[in-house]
Formats: structure tokens, sequence, C-alpha cells
């Protein structure tokens, strides 16, 4: 009789061990990512441009939908399937590069691992008075603005009707901008009537076929440096070449072309340099280049495009894999890139085992000859958000003076992020010097356009 009830007994722990009325109801959040902090900024600064409602790819705007779509951004983020970006990082630096960082993808991944936390509670709980609560985060896009400020000069394209198709079709127009007299022309904004189908658009002026922009969603505008500008001599026109895909219905209406003078001439003609894959070209003068334009065809997987200069090292200006052939882009140097007389160029392309390409693709670079710019002149915008402050205190993983960079267990930094160990680059003021592993610091943490940055570091303790 006690062995049969100690059997008994037995089998009700175990029972109670087991039962899922025992275990908690989900697995505990253990990441400090949020949807209202982090994830809202990777939204706003990689993914809303496509992202939105009426717009080419599902949306990602509110914390709902951003939370069902977890686990595909986490496994398109982990491939670098998006942002679309086919550009290496170490081979070239391009102002419109749209890839995200490390740091971004494992924002994503943790915050996907972690059953996708909105926030600490604070934004969206209600109040126990009866008062509203606050307007719920999300993230958030303006397309009807013009980033460059009202164009000189707006012009609509002609109405025509563009055939639906369900893959790629390719809108061509002529544009009158009804100059009597030569301009100079600083800048170009596009601005599509219908966003959910345009992928990309070239704009090249029609009497001398030089290229001037390609727009890609997530940058619609094309500003050069300082002291240089294409000349559009009287009565020239401008071609929009506009590759809509999966249209569900007719296009008539194709938007709208601001463009941006200036009053003087350019310091150095800007030209074209063709360039074709398997072939090479040297350089006849000193020239600069501005951004590369590749006309890629299916089939082709990566392209690389080098410089070998008269000294014999090698310049690699653009190396770039598994190409979106559905979302071409040009690369735009964020600084401009200066190449020597007798610098030969050239182009290799890999491609799909099967593909029959009968020659290769070529690629147009915009360019200027002569003397450099001063150093200071690139395509770099100034930052279209103003500079912001946090503060950190933390204790110092790494230090490597080479690349500026130190690595900082750190407590929550309020307004930004939670606690964290990350990597920091280290203003140019700083003295890293001064700075040991195992110190513990503190500092400003001063976020713009090119990320965050430590500046006024003090150590606090040894």
């Amino acid at each position: 009789m006690n062995r049969a009830r100690w059997a008994v007994l037995a089998a009700a722990v175990l029972h109670g061990t087991l039962s899922p009325q025992g275990a908690a109801a989900h697995a505990q959040i253990t990441t400090t990512v949020e949807f209202d902090r982090e994830i809202v900024r990777v939204l706003d600064n990689h993914c809303v441009a496509c992202h939105i409602d009426n717009g080419p790819a599902f949306p990602l705007v509110t914390y709902e939908q951003t939370y069902r779509a977890r686990w595909q951004i986490r496994q398109d983020v982990l491939t670098r399937h998006m942002a679309p970006w086919a550009a290496v990082p170490g081979y070239g630096d391009f102002v419109n590069d749209n890839s995200l960082t490390q740091r971004e993808i494992d924002f994503v991944t943790s915050w996907a691992e972690s059953f996708g936390p909105r926030n600490n509670g604070a934004v969206d709980a209600g109040v126990a008075t009866g008062t509203v609560a606050a307007r719920p985060m999300q993230a958030h896009a303006d397309f009807t603005t013009w980033v460059q400020g009202m164009p000189d000069l707006l012009l609509s394209l002609p109405a025509a009707a563009a055939a639906p198709h369900p893959t790629e079709s390719i809108y061509r127009t002529v544009i009158d901008p009804g100059l009597t007299s030569e301009r100079w022309l600083s800048g170009l904004e596009y601005q599509p009537s219908d966003r959910r189908f345009v992928h990309f658009a070239v704009f090249s002026v029609q009497e001398t076929g030089q290229w001037l922009a390609s727009w890609t969603p997530w940058r619609g505008f094309a500003d050069l440096p300082q002291g240089l500008a294409f000349r559009l001599p009287a009565g020239a026109h401008i071609t929009a070449e506009i590759h809509y895909y999966g249209a569900t219905q007719p296009l008539t209406a194709h938007g709208a072309l601001g463009l941006y003078f200036t009053p003087q001439p350019s310091s150095r003609p800007l030209a074209d340099l063709n360039l074709n894959a398997g072939a090479m070209t040297e350089l006849q003068a000193d020239t600069t280049i501005l951004a590369l334009q590749p006309q890629l065809r299916a089939g082709v997987q990566s392209l690389e495009i080098s410089a070998r200069k008269p000294d014999g090292a090698t310049q690699v200006l653009l190396f770039a894999r598994d190409l979106p052939l559905k979302w071409p882009t040009p690369y735009v140097f964020r600084k401009p890139v200066s190449l020597r007389k007798g610098t030969r160029l050239s182009v290799i392309e890999h491609y799909a085992t099967g593909s029959s390409l009968d020659a290769g693709d070529a690629v147009t670079l915009s360019t200027y000859q002569g003397e450099p710019l001063p150093r200071e002149a690139s395509q770099e915008r100034p930052p279209a958000v103003a500079v912001q402050r946090f503060k950190l205190a933390g204790t110092v993983k790494s230090v490597d003076a080479a690349t500026r960079r130190v690595v900082v267990a750190h407590g929550d930094i309020p307004g930004y992020m939670g606690a964290m160990t990350m990597g920091y680059a280290v203003g140019k003021q700083e003295d890293l010097g001064k700075i040991a592993v195992g110190d513990r610091i503190r500092s400003d943490v001063v976020v713009n356009d090119s990320g965050p940055h430590l500046e006024n570091i003090e150590v606090t303790g040894r």
C-alpha cells in the first residue's frame, strides 16, 4: 500500500513538472532593442523608400506590419537580399549606399529573435486618468517635398499611355525644358506619379547623349559637387527612361522633374567615359570620376571595375556581386576619384551558368579632366537631420587606434538605445592614448547622418 501511494505521489509530482500549466506562457524577451527606438530608425533610413502603402513593396510602417514580417526581414538582412545594394564594402565609397551596417543587422536580428518588443510600455500604455495615450511610434517617409528645395524649373513628363506588363517595361520620353539660352545644371530631382511600379529612371541630354543622373527609390535626386555643372545648350532636350516593373494597369502620368541651375559655368567640363566588359581603356589625361552607371543584362552575377595605375598599383573602383537586376542603381562616389594619365580601366563580369551573352555590358562613367577640385568638394550632402547628443557610461572592452574605434559595454542610453556592448567611432579631437581596456568612461554619443561617434570622453575609473 505504501509503495503504491508513493508511486502515485511521484507520478503526480512528475506530471506537475511537465504540465503546460506549470510552464511560462512564453519565453522571456532577452533583448534591449525596441521597435520604437532602434527598428524605426532602420526602417526610416533604409526601408520605407519602398515598403510603404502604395509603394513597390509590402508596407513596413507600423509596428504591427513590421512584427508580422519580422522573420522574413531577419532572413533578408542576414543574406543582404534587402535593402537592394550590390556593392561589396571596402571597394569604393558611395554616397547612395543603401546597405545596412553590421550594427543595424544586429539590431534587426536581435529584435526578431526576441519576439519583437515594441517598447518599454511608455508609448502605447493607457493612462488611468482617462487621458489619451501618446501616439504609437511608426516609420515615416515624405515624397511630396523636394529634397533640394523648390526647383528652379519644374517640368511634367509628357502624359502618354504605358501598357501594363507582368515583368519589366521601359517607357521613354523626351522633355522640352524650353531653354532659350545656355544654362548650367547643378542638380536634378525626380518625383514619380505612381511609386508602386517605378524601380529605376535614367535622365540624359538628347542632343549629346550625356548621362545626367539616375533615380532609385532610396535616392531620388542628384547634386554635383560645388563648382561643377552640366552644360545644357539653348534648345536642349532631356530624355527620360522610366523602368516600370509588374505594372497591373495602364500608366498615363509619369511624374515631375525638377531642375536646379547655377549662374556660373562649370569649372571643369563634364563628360561621359564609356567602358565595355572585357576591354581595357587607357586614360589620355588626368581624369576624375564622379559616378558609375552599369547597363546590366540578365545573367550577370558580379561586376568589377578596376584601375591599373601607371606605378603598377591597382585600385578597385567597384566590386558588386549578387546583382539585383530588378533594382538597377548608379554608384555615386562620396568623394570623386582622381586618376592619373596612363591609368588603365577594365571591367570584368561573371555570368550565371548557361548564360549566353554575345558581348560584355557597358558602363558609363561621369568624369571631368584636369586638376582635381579642392579636397573639401564632395557629393556628400549636409546632414538632413539635426545632430543629436546622448550620454554614455560604460567600460572599455577594446581600443583600435588605427581605425579610431572603441568597443564599450554600456548601460542604457536614455532616448537612444538600451544596455549593450557596441563598437563606436571616436571623434578626431579625442586622445585614444589616454584610454585603455578596462577603463570606465563617460562620454557624449553624437548621432548624425554618418552614424554615432564618441566625443568628450572622460575616464572615471580603472
